[in-house]
């Protein structure tokens, strides 16, 4: 839900504003001509940009397209930047010539932007009435709702702060201008209509980084604009005398603090939405922390059972004698009063090391989000997670400290540790070693080269006796 009510505002939210803007600095003569060709402009753009980037998509040339559209949008903000700068000087007609225009192809480009952001989203996966279709739903209604609301508000605030409203668009403009260049310059190095070098590079990267936050600092403008506006005034240091002229100053008064509190609330509202989805709801998921364990003295790492059967997710990790961070987990199978603890390594055959969740009571993969079957874990096969080699004897579920070395390359964190060089017997950190040999699936570690080059030569003298190691081969394991 909040994804497309954050692709809306994203989209939408400077076209609001630039067309809010334009129309409260439309020139005095001919008004109503201005306003109508603006509105008509924008609402032809909006049909436009959603169209073309139908069109283009289905024949191949989406980026193409895109790079155009923002190219005419950069030179458009330049040109209205011109226009502004004349009208300070008190010459508006360049402003009349350009403002619709500007409306028009901001609003191409967001209609466009937008129509691509959700191309790849389903409003629903059921072609059914549903819940998640509700929420989209009313997410769009929400975005559009908040974008018109927008839109008013910098009009009647435009209108009443007409100079601070002038710097607001050219602000506006200036971010709006480098969000275009950095997408155009994209896409003509993926068109290769221009040579790659490592400036460009560099800048588009910067620039991608930062485009995200440009909405924030744009919402920030209006509330300012809104507070300029609206804040204060209609008080005079003498009450007017008659009681007619005291309560319409008293209306304008109250008038000016309905409006600020609209702008604000809008401009509050869809700063929230931005900032819990920016900050929160689109961050991966992570994984519960995991409790280290030690075997005892007999090389065995033993877990209550009534500890673990309540149908959460508990998550174990230990590590290798060479540094591997091995995860583990168990997990009550069934219900409380038939407890069958699954015992499996936190990886799978197929996705690999990332792990899995727990939301509710489904058991979910972090690399490819599939839903597992909560009685299936524990058997091999699929995304399920990969079977540990374990016993339950007494209500103690036991794990030998070898079986978890074994599925050690299933997983890539490797943790700093004091290790032996096998050759020497000399004690040095792992991380901090010059030399490693990997043998039988085991990492080894070497203080200098003569040690290393011994070992390489025949590690059989030297490891010949440890066991081999799990690899993660697609589908089953090989030793």
């Amino acid at each position: 839900m909040i994804a497309y009510l954050v692709d809306m505002i994203h989209a939408f939210g400077p076209i609001a504003v630039v067309c809010g803007l334009v129309l409260a600095l439309r020139p005095q003569t001919p008004s109503r001509a201005f306003a109508r060709a603006a509105i008509g402009l924008l609402i032809a753009g909006l049909v436009l940009g959603a169209g073309a980037y139908q069109i283009a998509h289905a024949q191949g040339f989406a980026s193409a397209t895109r790079t155009g559209m923002h190219l005419a949008g950069m030179t458009v903000m330049a040109l209205a930047l011109i226009a502004l700068a004349a009208r300070s000087l008190r010459s508006g007609l360049a402003f009349t010539l350009v403002g619709p225009l500007l409306v028009f192809v901001m609003a191409a480009r967001s209609a466009f932007v937008f129509a691509r952001d959700i191309a790849d989203r389903s409003l629903s996966a059921a072609s059914v009435l549903n819940t998640e279709l509700i929420l989209n739903l009313t997410a769009l209604f929400t975005g559009t709702l908040a974008v018109a609301g927008l839109t008013v508000l910098v009009l009647q605030a435009g209108r009443h702060a007409q100079r601070v409203g002038a710097w607001v668009l050219a602000a506006l403009l200036v971010a709006e201008s480098g969000v275009s260049t950095a997408t155009a310059l994209l896409g003509l190095l993926q068109l290769q209509a221009i040579e790659v070098t490592a400036a460009r590079v560099s800048f588009v990267a910067r620039a991608g980084e930062a485009a995200p936050w440009a909405i924030y600092g744009e919402l920030i403008l209006v509330g300012l604009l809104a507070v300029a506006a609206f804040a204060g005034g209609g008080r005079s240091a003498v009450p007017p005398p008659r009681a007619v002229e005291r309560r319409q100053v008293r209306a304008r008064m109250l008038s000016r603090r309905r409006w600020l509190t609209g702008a604000m609330a809008t401009a509050s509202f869809l700063i929230v939405a931005l900032l819990y989805h920016d900050l929160y709801a689109s961050l991966p998921p992570s994984l519960s922390p995991a409790q280290p364990v030690q075997p005892d003295a007999q090389g065995l790492v033993r877990i209550d059972v009534n500890a673990v059967k309540d149908g959460k997710l508990y998550r174990y990790a230990y590590i290798t004698s060479d540094g591997h961070r091995v995860r583990f987990f168990l997990i009550n199978r069934y219900d409380v009063a038939h407890a069958k603890i699954g015992v499996v390594y936190d990886a799978c055959m197929i996705c690999g090391d990332d792990g899995y969740i727990q939301v509710g009571n489904e058991i979910i993969c972090i690399a490819c989000n599939v839903r597992i079957f909560v009685p299936s874990i524990g058997k091999p096969g699929g995304c399920n997670p990969i079977p540990l080699d374990h016993t339950v004897e007494g209500g103690v579920i036991t794990i030998a400290a070898a079986d978890l070395d074994k599925g050690a390359k299933y997983f890539s964190e490797v943790v700093e540790i004091e290790v032996t060089d096998p050759v020497t017997g000399k004690r040095l950190i792992n991380l901090k070693a010059p030399f490693q040999y990997e043998f039988k699936g085991r990492m080894f570690y070497f203080e200098g080269r003569e040690s290393y080059d011994r070992f390489k030569k025949a590690p059989e003298e030297f490891a010949g006796n440890v066991e081999g190691r799990y690899f993660r081969v697609q589908g089953h394991r090989d030793s």
